[in-house]
């Protein structure tokens, strides 16, 4: 299992990488080419942007390397003005982290983390979020991007924006492109006003729906609406729903889009949260086969936010309240007044686009005026619906004008006029996919038909491997694919990796019809997942080519449906679905990961039992439900089952994670006796099959077990040995739970060396894990909670308040879903050491009531006694006692004992507010808090005295 933790942590003596395929890059669009590109090897300040360029209140200067605000310098870093400069000269392009990095630091090799810390004092010296001003904006797995107006120096402020009042809307605007979008035509024939009306109803409204006929021209004009609209700068998403097949993946698949990937299951609480920092308009396309619930995730945004607007593409209306229909009216097309010349027909769009796409067909002739009046007529009785219009004008070339009139009278005509208003859209659309299938020649038919077992975009590698059989050959597949292309039945585009097709939605749904009447049917739909079965395994096996991509998901997640419906072939669907979980966990798919190894696992076939089919199963299955913060009940059975089948394949390297796994989980439900005795069985493990690198992973095991215990003599010689043998032999790239151990490891020896009285060790281990932590949110989030008292303890609270921050702009950067348990918990100790004891309790009430026990309770722990502490402080004495009372109860059940000192002398400090309260109680407490400090070894630290 790979995982996208890398670099070193304190005691490794060179940098140790594992494969990383992070989820935000997995997903990030094909990138177009950057107008800054060709500059990003040098300096930006030396790079092709010279001229002085103001924005809000600042002047940029770059051959003088100046910032001023309100003409006062701004200090800058040199890297910090490099990428500033870069970002400015880009106009809103987006440029990645690694054209950042080769901006800022020309010619080395950094950690793209470096960008995150140079752009985060950026935007603190610019002062962005204050007022809701914003200068630079994060585009979730690609980089950033300039969003305030620019305009060289003397000039004035820019306009607004092509669309202020009185002007007139544009189809297009190349320079308006938003990363988050497909990229539009670059015209539609007929749609400027189309355009101009829907974005004001966009504006005007938060829910708006643009309903119309199958191929009426839905998406194009929502996407180009969404590339015009000003009042969203690059918070504007598109979600294709014609790839998600169930209701309850709707809210996956927005969340996924917007870049929202929490640690835990996908909440409509997090997404709510993610996206209500900015205004923010959601592009729902193809809504019509998932429209209740599309209706159900629309009202309760909307009712949770006042920051969302969405606007929808359907066949039909969503029907609730708030809903502003826009009607997609068919293209106009020339009456029937007689005679008409082509001038006077060219004047309705309906004519253009027919001659446009006449011509892509192979139409060798313009429009004269014998031909007028019977394109008219044609686009009359296609009733302007852009889709028929191309479908049947890709034909010119072939048949001719008169040749189509013909075949369309004698085959259609009748059937459009008479359903023309009476009949369900999608039927006039299957009408017109009728007549465009009978032109086939049958082979492509049959080609046809069996692109419909695809989702969204493929290769045509995938399309001529599944396509072709003993009757088609793979040649001929080549060729008729090329000819459905040129029927407009199949679009293509060109991108990164090699041509990708598809089929239009209502195209596939036409063709999988007459599939299913076909004999051929599974058998296409077997090649179709050992197609994918193979992808994922050549991909597993390290090779980048052939590595799956996102586009590549919908399709995967066919294939598995088809092998596990009706038991067509469980082997192959628990095959697929062992090879498709290690990257649904890459890509955050956490509850789809958890799903689909569940679903496996149900329905393995007994061959496949104790196989590493299955224990990859395992392995996947565990990890999603840690990483979701599930770490009782089925996650320790999901363990040892793992470890049993691991342990009849003799396979020593599973045994060693999934044992790091079980500790990891006893440790967060804060059994830690049962946590050091999986310790002990992993380090006899280690002594007989392992070597150096498991060696160290057992005292990491044990050290942060005996420190949770109260060992802290012990726990110090653990992590101490562990870092010796770590110098002398390095380590190998470790597997997702063994790197949580490691972060956890040394955070847990910056507490032991605070708690042993070392506290100069501690701070720079605790900072130097923190830094290192910040190449993952995960990481960063265990370090910074682990790590926090030190802080605090050496007066270092304004340090400590920034890493909060530090922590929501991760959770903003990763769109995770901010830990709230987390930020009440770290707020409210920094507000207690500030002596703001009201506001700190409020707080810690807050963590508490989301952080029940088992889970968490070192955290839990620590929370009750800051409380008592705030308590006591606004002399509730009663209430503090119970707080403390629980804290001890807590640690004396769970045997995390590290802590009972301070829980001791902490119960002490209240009794001395409550009346009555005898000295001799108090001095008895003291004392036992003094032993039990000696006997741990943790006189140090703060562990007896007040920090």
């Amino acid at each position: 299992m790979r995982h996208a933790f890398t670099g070193s942590l304190p005691g490794a003596t060179s940098r140790w990488q594992t494969a990383v395929i992070r989820a935000d890059e997995w997903n990030a669009p094909r990138r177009r080419s950057s107008p800054v590109s060709s500059i990003a090897v040098c300096r930006c300040g030396r790079s092709g942007m010279s001229e002085t360029t103001d924005f809000g209140p600042f002047r940029l200067c770059p051959d003088n390397r100046v910032l001023q605000r309100d003409g006062a310098d701004v200090v800058l870093g040199s890297r910090a003005f490099d990428i500033l400069v870069a970002l400015v000269a880009a106009r809103g392009t987006v440029l990645t982290h690694r054209e950042l990095m080769a901006v800022a630091w020309p010619g080395m090799v950094v950690e793209s983390s470096n960008v995150r810390v140079q752009v985060a004092n950026l935007r603190k010296a610019l002062g962005c979020g204050r007022d809701g001003v914003r200068y630079i904006g994060s585009v979730a797995g690609r980089g950033y991007c300039f969003v305030a107006q620019a305009h060289a120096a003397g000039v004035g402020t820019s306009s607004p924006g092509p669309y202020a009042a009185n002007d007139a809307w544009p189809s297009f605007h190349a320079d308006r492109a938003r990363p988050n979008l497909p990229a539009p035509l670059q015209r539609a024939l007929g749609r400027d006003e189309c355009v101009a009306e829907l974005s004001q109803r966009v504006l005007d409204h938060r829910l708006v729906t643009v309903v119309g006929a199958g191929g009426a021209g839905k998406t194009t004009l929502a996407v180009l609406v969404a590339h015009a609209v000003d009042a969203f700068d690059d918070a504007v998403f598109f979600v294709d729903l014609s790839t998600v097949m169930r209701e309850d993946m709707v809210l996956e698949a927005v969340a996924a889009c917007v870049g929202y990937h929490p640690t835990g299951p996908v909440l409509l609480a997090g997404l709510v949260e993610v996206l209500s920092t900015r205004p923010t308009l959601i592009v729902l396309d193809n809504c019509e086969h998932l429209i209740d619930a599309v209706a159900r995730l629309v009202t309760q945004v909307l009712a949770q936010s006042q920051r969302v607007s969405f606007l929808n593409t359907s066949r039909e209306a969503l029907r609730v309240d708030g809903e502003h229909v826009y009607l997609l009216r068919p293209l106009a097309f020339p009456p029937h007044t007689g005679r008409l010349t082509a001038g006077q027909a060219l004047a309705w769009p309906a004519v253009r686009l027919f001659m446009d796409r006449a011509r892509e067909g192979g139409a060798p002739y313009a429009l004269d005026n014998r031909d007028a009046a019977t394109v008219a007529a044609i686009c009359r009785r296609l009733d302007g619906n852009p889709l028929a219009i191309g479908l049947v004008a890709s034909r010119v070339g072939t048949y001719g004008i008169h040749g189509v009139s013909d075949l369309l009278a004698n085959q259609l005509a009748l059937h459009w006029q008479g359903r023309r208003n009476a009949v369900p859209r999608h039927q006039t659309v299957e009408a017109m996919i009728d007549w465009s299938h009978d032109l086939l020649p049958e082979r492509d038919r049959q080609v046809l038909y069996r692109l419909s077992v695809f989702s969204g975009a493929f290769s045509m590698e995938a399309a001529i491997d599944v396509v072709s059989d003993e009757v088609i050959r793979a040649h001929q597949a080549s060729e008729a694919i090329g000819d459905l292309i040129d029927k407009s039945l199949v679009s293509v585009s060109a991108g990164e990796g090699g041509t990708w097709i598809r089929l239009l939605e209502t195209t596939r749904a036409y063709a999988a019809e007459r599939l299913a009447d076909t004999r051929v049917r599974d058998e296409v739909a077997r090649r179709h997942a050992v197609h994918y079965a193979g992808r994922l395994q050549r991909g597993a096996a390290g090779n980048a080519a052939e590595a799956p991509q996102a586009s590549d998901l919908g399709n995967v997640r066919l294939a598995m449906e088809w092998c596990f419906a009706a038991h067509h072939d469980l082997t192959l669907g628990a095959q697929i679905s062992s090879l498709a979980t290690p990257w649904l966990l890459e890509q955050s798919l956490l509850d789809e990961c958890k799903r689909c190894c569940a679903r496996a696992l149900a329905l393995l076939p007994e061959p496949l039992r104790s196989s590493r089919v299955e224990l990859t199963l395992l392995e996947s299955l565990a990890i999603a439900r840690y990483t979701m913060g599930d770490y009782e009940g089925e996650m320790t059975s999901v363990v040892e089952r793992g470890l049993a089948v691991s342990a009849s394949l003799d396979d020593a390297g599973a045994t060693f994670h999934l044992l790091a796994g079980l500790h990891l989980a006893m440790m967060a439900n804060g059994r830690f006796p049962d946590s050091l005795d999986v310790a002990v069985r992993y380090a006899a493990l280690a002594a007989t099959r392992g070597g150096p690198c498991e060696t160290i992973i057992a005292g990491w095991m044990a050290g942060s077990s005996r420190h949770y215990s109260g060992d802290q003599i012990a726990a110090d010689a653990n992590f101490a040995s562990s870092a010796q043998l770590l110098v002398q032999q390095g380590m190998r790239p470790l597997r997702y739970f063994e790197m949580k151990e490691q972060v956890i490891a040394v955070a847990s020896t910056a507490r032991v060396k605070w708690l042993r009285g070392f506290p100069l060790q501690a701070l720079d281990v605790a900072r130097r894990v923190i830094e290192d932590s910040r190449r993952h949110p995960d990481s960063l989030y265990i370090s910074v909670v682990l790590c926090f008292s030190i802080l605090l303890h050496n007066k270092l609270d304004d340090e400590a308040e920034r890493l909060i921050q530090d922590l929501a702009d991760v959770a903003n950067e990763y769109k995770m879903g901010t830990r709230v348990q987390m930020a009440h918990f770290l707020t409210g100790r920094v507000m207690l050491h500030r002596g703001h004891a009201e506001e700190a309790a409020w707080h810690l009430g807050q963590c508490l009531d989301m952080l029940p026990p088992p889970k968490l309770t070192v955290i839990r722990t620590e929370a009750l006694q800051a409380m008592a502490e705030a308590l006591r402080q606004q002399e509730d004495g009663a209430g503090a006692l119970a707080a403390i009372d629980e804290a001890i109860a807590l640690a004396e059940t769970t045997g995390g004992r590290f802590s009972i000192a301070q829980l001791l002398r902490t119960k002490a400090e209240v009794l001395q507010i409550l009346p009555g309260t005898k000295p001799s109680r108090v001095a008895m407490l003291l004392a036992r808090a003094k032993d039990c400090a000696r006997e741990q070894g943790a006189l140090g630290g703060g562990a007896y005295e007040r920090s």
